[in-house]
Protein backbone atom coordinates (compact mmCIF):
# COMPACT_ATOMS: atom_id res chain seq x y z
CA UNK A 1 0.00 0.00 0.00
CA UNK A 2 3.04 2.27 0.79
CA UNK A 3 4.46 1.62 -3.12
CA UNK A 4 1.87 2.12 -4.25
CA UNK A 5 0.97 5.67 -2.22
CA UNK A 6 4.88 6.57 -3.05
CA UNK A 7 4.78 5.62 -6.33
CA UNK A 8 1.46 8.15 -6.73
CA UNK A 9 3.41 10.88 -5.19
CA UNK A 10 6.26 10.59 -7.52
CA UNK A 11 4.21 10.82 -10.39
CA UNK A 12 2.11 13.66 -9.32
CA UNK A 13 5.22 15.55 -8.06
CA UNK A 14 6.15 14.90 -11.59
CA UNK A 15 3.15 16.61 -13.47
CA UNK A 16 3.03 19.01 -11.16
CA UNK A 17 6.74 20.47 -12.32
CA UNK A 18 6.26 19.94 -15.63
CA UNK A 19 2.49 22.55 -15.49
CA UNK A 20 4.19 24.85 -13.20
CA UNK A 21 7.10 25.21 -16.03
CA UNK A 22 4.23 25.64 -19.19
CA UNK A 23 3.78 28.91 -20.05
CA UNK A 24 1.13 30.43 -17.40
CA UNK A 25 -1.86 30.23 -20.56
CA UNK A 26 -3.17 28.27 -22.96
CA UNK A 27 -5.51 29.47 -25.51
CA UNK A 28 -8.99 27.23 -25.72
CA UNK A 29 -11.38 27.42 -29.15
CA UNK A 30 -14.86 26.67 -28.47
CA UNK A 31 -17.52 27.10 -30.15
CA UNK A 32 -15.70 29.46 -32.60
CA UNK A 33 -14.81 31.28 -29.81
CA UNK A 34 -11.56 32.23 -28.40
CA UNK A 35 -10.86 31.91 -24.53
CA UNK A 36 -7.68 31.65 -22.20
CA UNK A 37 -7.53 29.16 -19.15
CA UNK A 38 -4.71 29.60 -16.65
CA UNK A 39 -3.01 26.17 -15.81
CA UNK A 40 -0.89 27.96 -13.03
CA UNK A 41 -3.89 27.96 -10.95
CA UNK A 42 -5.40 24.84 -11.54
CA UNK A 43 -1.51 23.38 -10.70
CA UNK A 44 -2.07 25.66 -7.40
CA UNK A 45 -5.88 24.24 -6.98
CA UNK A 46 -4.85 21.03 -7.13
CA UNK A 47 -2.10 21.56 -4.49
CA UNK A 48 -5.09 22.29 -1.77
CA UNK A 49 -6.31 18.84 -1.89
CA UNK A 50 -5.24 16.15 -0.34
CA UNK A 51 -3.74 12.98 -1.80
CA UNK A 52 -5.62 10.51 -0.68
CA UNK A 53 -8.87 11.82 -1.58
CA UNK A 54 -10.13 11.17 -4.94
CA UNK A 55 -8.99 13.85 -7.92
CA UNK A 56 -11.23 16.23 -8.95
CA UNK A 57 -11.26 17.95 -12.05
CA UNK A 58 -11.46 21.61 -11.29
CA UNK A 59 -13.79 23.88 -12.80
CA UNK A 60 -11.96 26.39 -15.75
CA UNK A 61 -11.60 29.52 -14.85
CA UNK A 62 -12.74 31.30 -18.64
CA UNK A 63 -11.69 35.10 -18.81
CA UNK A 64 -14.14 36.66 -21.35
CA UNK A 65 -11.13 38.54 -22.92
CA UNK A 66 -8.65 36.56 -24.86
CA UNK A 67 -5.40 37.17 -23.02
CA UNK A 68 -1.96 37.07 -25.47
CA UNK A 69 1.04 35.47 -24.21
CA UNK A 70 3.99 34.07 -25.84
CA UNK A 71 2.58 31.37 -26.77
CA UNK A 72 3.20 30.08 -30.50
CA UNK A 73 -0.58 29.28 -30.66
CA UNK A 74 -2.34 32.99 -30.19
CA UNK A 75 -5.51 34.35 -30.85
CA UNK A 76 -6.26 35.52 -34.20
CA UNK A 77 -7.08 39.42 -34.40
CA UNK A 78 -10.47 40.38 -35.65
CA UNK A 79 -9.85 40.61 -39.55
CA UNK A 80 -10.54 44.03 -41.34
CA UNK A 81 -13.57 44.11 -43.31
CA UNK A 82 -12.24 43.13 -46.97
CA UNK A 83 -12.11 45.23 -49.71
CA UNK A 84 -14.51 45.29 -52.24
CA UNK A 85 -14.26 42.69 -54.91
CA UNK A 86 -11.15 41.00 -52.74
CA UNK A 87 -11.04 37.41 -52.35
CA UNK A 88 -11.55 36.09 -48.82
CA UNK A 89 -10.35 32.60 -48.46
CA UNK A 90 -12.10 30.42 -51.13
CA UNK A 91 -14.83 32.70 -52.05
CA UNK A 92 -14.95 35.86 -53.66
CA UNK A 93 -16.54 38.93 -52.25
CA UNK A 94 -18.73 40.71 -54.60
CA UNK A 95 -19.25 44.30 -55.18
CA UNK A 96 -22.93 45.41 -54.55
CA UNK A 97 -24.77 44.72 -57.59
CA UNK A 98 -25.25 47.51 -59.48
CA UNK A 99 -28.55 48.53 -61.33
CA UNK A 100 -28.01 47.30 -64.51
CA UNK A 101 -28.49 49.76 -67.45
CA UNK A 102 -31.77 48.88 -69.75
CA UNK A 103 -30.77 47.06 -73.03
CA UNK A 104 -30.23 49.79 -75.54
CA UNK A 105 -31.91 47.30 -78.31
CA UNK A 106 -34.77 45.44 -77.54
CA UNK A 107 -37.43 43.48 -79.51
CA UNK A 108 -41.21 42.89 -79.42
CA UNK A 109 -43.08 40.31 -81.50
CA UNK A 110 -46.63 40.64 -81.42
CA UNK A 111 -49.01 37.69 -82.67
CA UNK A 112 -52.14 39.34 -83.67
CA UNK A 113 -55.74 37.66 -84.70
CA UNK A 114 -59.25 38.04 -85.51
CA UNK A 115 -62.44 37.26 -84.09
CA UNK A 116 -62.54 35.16 -81.15
CA UNK A 117 -65.82 33.77 -79.91
CA UNK A 118 -66.35 31.15 -77.38
CA UNK A 119 -69.58 29.15 -77.01
CA UNK A 120 -72.19 30.52 -78.96
CA UNK A 121 -75.92 32.04 -79.24
CA UNK A 122 -77.61 29.80 -76.59
CA UNK A 123 -81.11 30.49 -78.54
CA UNK A 124 -79.63 28.82 -81.54
CA UNK A 125 -77.87 26.04 -82.23
CA UNK A 126 -74.12 27.25 -82.31
CA UNK A 127 -74.18 27.39 -78.41
CA UNK A 128 -75.64 23.61 -78.17
CA UNK A 129 -72.69 22.57 -81.10
CA UNK A 130 -69.85 24.17 -79.89
CA UNK A 131 -70.44 22.85 -76.36
CA UNK A 132 -70.81 18.97 -78.14
CA UNK A 133 -67.85 19.46 -79.72
CA UNK A 134 -65.89 20.82 -76.06
CA UNK A 135 -67.08 17.52 -74.74
CA UNK A 136 -66.24 15.28 -77.52
CA UNK A 137 -62.63 16.61 -76.92
CA UNK A 138 -62.90 15.48 -73.52
CA UNK A 139 -63.83 19.30 -71.87
CA UNK A 140 -60.22 19.93 -72.13
CA UNK A 141 -59.48 23.67 -71.97
CA UNK A 142 -56.43 23.31 -74.11
CA UNK A 143 -58.15 22.26 -77.18
CA UNK A 144 -58.99 25.38 -78.92
CA UNK A 145 -56.08 26.70 -78.99
CA UNK A 146 -53.91 23.81 -78.69
CA UNK A 147 -52.57 23.93 -82.67
CA UNK A 148 -51.31 27.62 -82.38
CA UNK A 149 -50.74 27.60 -78.80
CA UNK A 150 -46.52 26.91 -79.88
CA UNK A 151 -46.41 30.41 -82.26
CA UNK A 152 -48.05 32.15 -79.63
CA UNK A 153 -45.73 30.89 -77.11
CA UNK A 154 -42.77 32.24 -78.62
CA UNK A 155 -43.88 35.75 -79.33
CA UNK A 156 -43.64 38.59 -76.78
CA UNK A 157 -47.38 39.28 -76.55
CA UNK A 158 -50.67 37.98 -78.11
CA UNK A 159 -53.87 40.21 -79.09
CA UNK A 160 -57.46 38.89 -80.46
CA UNK A 161 -60.98 40.22 -80.77
CA UNK A 162 -63.39 38.65 -78.13
CA UNK A 163 -66.48 38.86 -79.16
CA UNK A 164 -69.00 37.36 -77.06
CA UNK A 165 -69.02 37.43 -73.08
CA UNK A 166 -67.55 35.49 -70.24
CA UNK A 167 -71.03 35.46 -67.93
CA UNK A 168 -73.59 33.14 -66.11
CA UNK A 169 -76.15 36.11 -67.17
CA UNK A 170 -79.07 34.87 -68.97
CA UNK A 171 -81.18 38.81 -69.55
CA UNK A 172 -79.92 39.65 -73.21
CA UNK A 173 -80.39 42.03 -75.60
CA UNK A 174 -83.19 41.67 -78.42
CA UNK A 175 -81.11 40.74 -81.00
CA UNK A 176 -80.96 37.84 -83.73
CA UNK A 177 -77.23 36.66 -81.99
CA UNK A 178 -76.36 37.42 -78.55
CA UNK A 179 -72.45 35.14 -77.45
CA UNK A 180 -72.39 33.91 -74.00
CA UNK A 181 -69.81 31.53 -72.55
CA UNK A 182 -69.37 30.42 -68.57
CA UNK A 183 -66.73 31.75 -67.04
CA UNK A 184 -64.55 28.93 -66.32
CA UNK A 185 -63.82 29.16 -70.42
CA UNK A 186 -61.36 32.01 -69.92
CA UNK A 187 -59.26 29.16 -69.19
CA UNK A 188 -59.41 28.56 -73.20
CA UNK A 189 -57.39 31.51 -73.49
CA UNK A 190 -55.19 31.29 -70.86
CA UNK A 191 -53.94 28.29 -71.92
CA UNK A 192 -53.94 29.75 -75.41
CA UNK A 193 -51.83 32.15 -74.92
CA UNK A 194 -53.33 34.91 -74.99
CA UNK A 195 -52.46 38.27 -72.93
CA UNK A 196 -55.16 40.75 -73.80
CA UNK A 197 -58.31 41.00 -75.66
CA UNK A 198 -59.88 44.05 -77.73
CA UNK A 199 -63.89 43.96 -76.20
CA UNK A 200 -64.60 46.72 -78.56
CA UNK A 201 -66.71 44.62 -80.54
CA UNK A 202 -70.81 44.58 -81.08
CA UNK A 203 -70.95 41.12 -79.21
CA UNK A 204 -69.58 42.62 -76.01
CA UNK A 205 -72.22 43.79 -74.87
CA UNK A 206 -75.00 41.49 -75.46
CA UNK A 207 -75.89 40.48 -71.75
CA UNK A 208 -75.76 44.42 -71.27
CA UNK A 209 -73.17 45.38 -68.35
CA UNK A 210 -73.70 43.20 -66.15
CA UNK A 211 -72.49 40.71 -69.12
CA UNK A 212 -69.57 43.06 -69.92
CA UNK A 213 -68.28 43.53 -66.79
CA UNK A 214 -68.18 40.18 -65.51
CA UNK A 215 -66.49 39.42 -68.76
CA UNK A 216 -63.89 42.39 -67.95
CA UNK A 217 -63.47 40.91 -64.08
CA UNK A 218 -63.11 37.22 -65.31
CA UNK A 219 -60.80 38.18 -67.71
CA UNK A 220 -58.67 40.12 -65.44
CA UNK A 221 -58.74 37.83 -62.52
CA UNK A 222 -57.13 35.41 -64.96
CA UNK A 223 -54.62 37.91 -65.87
CA UNK A 224 -55.62 38.49 -69.40
CA UNK A 225 -55.97 42.45 -69.85
CA UNK A 226 -58.65 43.58 -72.03
CA UNK A 227 -59.13 47.10 -73.81
CA UNK A 228 -61.61 48.74 -75.92
CA UNK A 229 -64.66 51.59 -75.64
CA UNK A 230 -63.53 54.14 -72.63
CA UNK A 231 -60.97 51.75 -71.77
CA UNK A 232 -57.38 52.01 -72.44
CA UNK A 233 -54.81 50.02 -71.44
CA UNK A 234 -50.60 49.83 -71.31
CA UNK A 235 -48.77 47.09 -70.86
CA UNK A 236 -45.04 46.63 -70.22
CA UNK A 237 -43.19 44.19 -72.20
CA UNK A 238 -39.70 43.76 -72.20
CA UNK A 239 -39.19 47.13 -70.23
CA UNK A 240 -41.37 48.62 -73.11
CA UNK A 241 -44.67 50.41 -72.63
CA UNK A 242 -47.80 49.37 -74.92
CA UNK A 243 -50.53 50.76 -75.15
CA UNK A 244 -53.71 49.59 -76.98
CA UNK A 245 -57.31 51.12 -77.83
CA UNK A 246 -60.17 50.45 -79.50
CA UNK A 247 -63.63 51.61 -80.71
CA UNK A 248 -66.13 50.10 -83.06
CA UNK A 249 -66.69 52.81 -85.94
CA UNK A 250 -69.29 52.20 -88.29
CA UNK A 251 -68.84 55.42 -90.19
CA UNK A 252 -66.04 58.26 -90.64
CA UNK A 253 -67.34 60.97 -88.29
CA UNK A 254 -65.62 63.95 -86.20
CA UNK A 255 -66.96 61.99 -82.98
CA UNK A 256 -64.88 58.81 -83.96
CA UNK A 257 -62.17 60.80 -84.69
CA UNK A 258 -62.20 63.17 -81.65
CA UNK A 259 -62.26 59.88 -79.66
CA UNK A 260 -59.21 58.30 -81.26
CA UNK A 261 -56.99 61.55 -81.25
CA UNK A 262 -57.77 61.54 -77.65
CA UNK A 263 -56.97 58.18 -76.92
CA UNK A 264 -53.82 58.20 -78.70
CA UNK A 265 -53.02 61.51 -76.41
CA UNK A 266 -53.87 59.32 -73.60
CA UNK A 267 -51.47 56.54 -74.17
CA UNK A 268 -48.99 59.06 -74.81
CA UNK A 269 -49.17 60.81 -71.87
CA UNK A 270 -49.07 57.64 -69.94
CA UNK A 271 -45.74 56.88 -71.12
CA UNK A 272 -46.34 54.90 -74.19
CA UNK A 273 -43.70 54.01 -76.47
CA UNK A 274 -45.87 52.02 -78.49
CA UNK A 275 -49.45 52.53 -79.82
CA UNK A 276 -51.90 50.11 -81.00
CA UNK A 277 -55.11 50.24 -81.90
CA UNK A 278 -57.33 47.40 -82.55
CA UNK A 279 -61.28 48.74 -84.54
CA UNK A 280 -64.49 46.71 -85.16
CA UNK A 281 -65.44 47.89 -88.68
CA UNK A 282 -66.02 47.12 -92.15
CA UNK A 283 -68.71 44.84 -93.81
CA UNK A 284 -69.57 41.59 -93.12
CA UNK A 285 -68.44 38.81 -95.93
CA UNK A 286 -66.28 41.90 -98.05
CA UNK A 287 -62.52 41.42 -98.75
CA UNK A 288 -62.05 44.88 -99.34
CA UNK A 289 -61.98 47.22 -97.00
CA UNK A 290 -64.40 50.36 -97.19
CA UNK A 291 -63.78 53.68 -97.84
CA UNK A 292 -64.35 54.37 -93.99
CA UNK A 293 -61.89 52.43 -92.76
CA UNK A 294 -59.39 53.15 -95.08
CA UNK A 295 -59.98 57.03 -93.97
CA UNK A 296 -60.44 55.85 -90.56
CA UNK A 297 -57.17 53.82 -90.72
CA UNK A 298 -55.25 56.65 -92.23
CA UNK A 299 -56.50 58.92 -89.76
CA UNK A 300 -55.39 56.77 -87.02
CA UNK A 301 -51.78 56.67 -88.19
CA UNK A 302 -51.28 60.28 -88.95
CA UNK A 303 -52.48 60.92 -85.24
CA UNK A 304 -49.89 58.89 -83.54
CA UNK A 305 -50.58 55.28 -83.99
CA UNK A 306 -47.78 52.61 -84.92
CA UNK A 307 -50.58 49.90 -85.66
CA UNK A 308 -53.46 49.45 -86.65
CA UNK A 309 -55.64 46.14 -86.39
CA UNK A 310 -59.54 45.14 -87.40
CA UNK A 311 -62.06 42.84 -87.37
CA UNK A 312 -66.18 42.36 -88.32
CA UNK A 313 -66.16 41.43 -91.92
CA UNK A 314 -65.29 37.65 -91.31
CA UNK A 315 -63.16 37.15 -93.78
CA UNK A 316 -59.65 38.07 -94.85
CA UNK A 317 -58.71 41.78 -96.15
CA UNK A 318 -55.42 43.15 -97.35
CA UNK A 319 -52.75 45.12 -95.08
CA UNK A 320 -51.71 48.53 -96.50
CA UNK A 321 -48.15 50.19 -95.14
CA UNK A 322 -49.28 53.59 -94.94
CA UNK A 323 -46.81 55.96 -93.61
CA UNK A 324 -44.53 52.95 -92.84
CA UNK A 325 -46.95 51.76 -90.39
CA UNK A 326 -49.08 48.70 -91.10
CA UNK A 327 -52.82 49.03 -91.60
CA UNK A 328 -54.39 45.44 -91.14
CA UNK A 329 -58.00 45.73 -92.39
CA UNK A 330 -59.65 42.51 -91.40
CA UNK A 331 -57.73 39.68 -89.82
CA UNK A 332 -61.02 37.43 -90.65
CA UNK A 333 -62.63 35.18 -88.09
CA UNK A 334 -59.80 33.01 -85.60
CA UNK A 335 -61.84 30.77 -83.01
CA UNK A 336 -65.28 31.33 -84.07
CA UNK A 337 -68.79 29.71 -82.16
CA UNK A 338 -70.82 31.65 -84.00
CA UNK A 339 -71.31 29.54 -86.97
CA UNK A 340 -71.00 25.73 -87.74
CA UNK A 341 -70.51 26.18 -90.89
CA UNK A 342 -68.91 29.71 -92.02
CA UNK A 343 -69.15 29.81 -95.76
CA UNK A 344 -65.46 31.29 -95.92
CA UNK A 345 -62.73 29.16 -93.21
CA UNK A 346 -59.68 30.75 -94.16
CA UNK A 347 -57.70 33.04 -91.51
CA UNK A 348 -53.95 34.15 -90.94
CA UNK A 349 -51.78 35.43 -87.68
CA UNK A 350 -50.51 38.58 -88.11
CA UNK A 351 -46.68 38.90 -86.65
CA UNK A 352 -44.48 42.23 -86.19
CA UNK A 353 -41.49 42.36 -84.89
CA UNK A 354 -41.15 46.24 -83.24
CA UNK A 355 -37.14 47.23 -82.59
CA UNK A 356 -36.62 50.14 -79.97
CA UNK A 357 -33.15 51.44 -79.42
CA UNK A 358 -32.57 53.21 -76.42
CA UNK A 359 -36.34 53.16 -75.62
CA UNK A 360 -37.30 54.64 -78.69
CA UNK A 361 -39.23 52.98 -81.64
CA UNK A 362 -36.99 52.29 -85.09
CA UNK A 363 -38.46 52.50 -88.52
CA UNK A 364 -38.19 49.02 -89.28
CA UNK A 365 -41.29 47.01 -90.52
CA UNK A 366 -40.62 43.51 -89.78
CA UNK A 367 -43.39 41.43 -90.42
CA UNK A 368 -44.67 37.81 -90.93
CA UNK A 369 -47.90 36.17 -91.80
CA UNK A 370 -49.14 32.95 -91.07
CA UNK A 371 -51.66 31.28 -92.93
CA UNK A 372 -54.51 29.63 -91.05
CA UNK A 373 -58.02 28.04 -91.03
CA UNK A 374 -60.20 28.25 -88.23
CA UNK A 375 -60.81 24.77 -87.92
CA UNK A 376 -58.42 21.59 -87.70
CA UNK A 377 -60.82 19.54 -90.84
CA UNK A 378 -61.62 20.46 -93.43
CA UNK A 379 -65.63 19.91 -93.93
CA UNK A 380 -67.18 21.93 -90.77
CA UNK A 381 -65.78 24.35 -88.22
CA UNK A 382 -64.57 22.12 -85.06
CA UNK A 383 -63.29 26.03 -83.58
CA UNK A 384 -59.43 24.99 -83.72
CA UNK A 385 -58.01 27.34 -85.66
CA UNK A 386 -54.79 25.08 -87.28
CA UNK A 387 -51.92 27.06 -89.37
CA UNK A 388 -52.39 25.93 -92.66
CA UNK A 389 -50.87 23.56 -95.21
CA UNK A 390 -50.49 22.37 -99.02
CA UNK A 391 -53.08 24.21 -101.28
CA UNK A 392 -54.83 25.97 -98.55
CA UNK A 393 -51.54 27.58 -97.36
CA UNK A 394 -50.96 28.59 -100.70
CA UNK A 395 -54.45 30.00 -101.49
CA UNK A 396 -54.23 32.01 -98.97
CA UNK A 397 -51.07 33.68 -99.45
CA UNK A 398 -51.85 34.12 -103.09
CA UNK A 399 -55.36 35.80 -101.76
CA UNK A 400 -53.43 37.89 -98.96
CA UNK A 401 -50.48 38.64 -102.20
CA UNK A 402 -53.63 40.37 -104.11
CA UNK A 403 -55.38 42.29 -101.78
CA UNK A 404 -52.22 43.98 -100.66
CA UNK A 405 -51.08 44.66 -103.96
CA UNK A 406 -54.34 46.51 -104.29
CA UNK A 407 -53.80 48.86 -101.31
CA UNK A 408 -50.06 49.63 -102.18
CA UNK A 409 -50.02 50.46 -105.55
Amino acid sequence: MKKHTLKFTIIFITLLTIILIMPSAFVLHLNGEFFTIDHRELALSSLREDVDEPELDPEPVIETEPVLKSDPVQTPEPASEPEIGHELGSEQVLEPEQELEPDPIVTITISAVGDITIGGCPASNSYSTFMREFEANGNDQTYLFRNVRHIFSESDLTIGNFEGTLTDETRHRGKNFNFRAPPEFVMSLVLGGFDIVSLANNHSGDYYDKGYSDTIETLDAAGIASFGNTRNTILEVNGINIGFFGFMTWADSSEHRNNIAAAIEDLRDRGAALVIAYFHWGVETHFRPSGTQKSLGRFTIDSGADLVLGSHPHVIQGIEVYEGRNIVYSLANFSFGGNRRPFDMDTFIFQQTFTFENGILQNTNDTNIIPARVTSVQNYNNYQPTPAEGRDEERIIALLSRLNGELNR
